[in-house]
């Protein structure tokens, strides 16, 4: 019988930073990985980096330095060391300051992206979440105006703390959505609310309320 998807608590908990699980050994691109029934590591995808942290298996603590996602939905957590027989409860932690800068790059990456539609109609096509900064590649041209008008646009949302939700609807409800982007999946969609200003799909972890952003600058324009 195939092995059941992970179960992805950071969905449910992005503030949460501690969790325990039931762990196995699983294998991505020949490399021996651990594989927890659920987990509060945000494995790489959709232009954010993973979490980083520690796992402790039994009494054996190992150190998460990478986590990837398979086809089947199972979460690989990539540790720094060797691994054979794995097979107990695991407790893990992962690194708070590294989760709540992604949070707050990607709440923020949504609401740009949101701004610079609404200010310049430019579409976003990628955005990619880095160590201390967020770059976005947008369809048509910008120009230090659009950008500082979408930035002040941004900055209001901030400054308004309104609140950031997680909304999984059904077909019929996401149907009538006006969603930024169009959906990458086709079931069991997941959409972040920014209450008042931006519809998108999107499995990334998030803030709660736009106040926890902080001021947004964008710091260069290039073609």
């Amino acid at each position: 019988m195939a092995a059941m998807a992970t179960e992805k608590l950071y969905w449910s908990d992005p503030f949460a930073t501690t969790f325990e699980a039931t762990a196995r050994v699983g294998e991505l691109a020949g490399r021996k990985t651990v594989v927890l029934d659920r987990t509060l590591f945000y494995p790489e995808s959709g232009g954010q980096l993973a979490d980083k942290g520690t796992l402790v298996v039994g009494t054996r603590p190992l150190t998460v330095e990478d986590v990837q996602v398979d086809d089947a939905g199972r979460i690989h957590h990539v540790v720094t060391e060797p691994l054979d027989a794995l097979d107990g409860v695991a407790s893990g932690a992962i690194d708070p300051a590294r989760r709540r800068d992604h949070m707050a790059q990607h709440t923020a990456q949504h609401a740009l992206s949101r701004a610079l539609v609404d200010v310049a109609r430019a579409e976003t096509v990628s955005a990619r979440l880095g160590a201390t900064t967020c770059t976005i590649d947008v369809e048509g041209a910008l120009n230090e105006r659009d950008l500082a008008r979408a930035e002040d646009l941004v900055n209001s949302v901030v400054t308004g703390d309104v609140v950031v939700r997680a909304l999984f609807p059904t077909p019929d409800e996401l149907a009538k959505m006006p969603l930024r982007r169009a959906p990458k999946v086709d079931h069991d969609v997941r959409v972040i609310e920014i209450e008042g200003f931006d519809l998108s799909p999107c499995g990334g972890t998030h803030c709660t309320r736009t106040g926890q952003i902080g001021m947004v600058r964008v710091v260069g324009l290039e073609k």
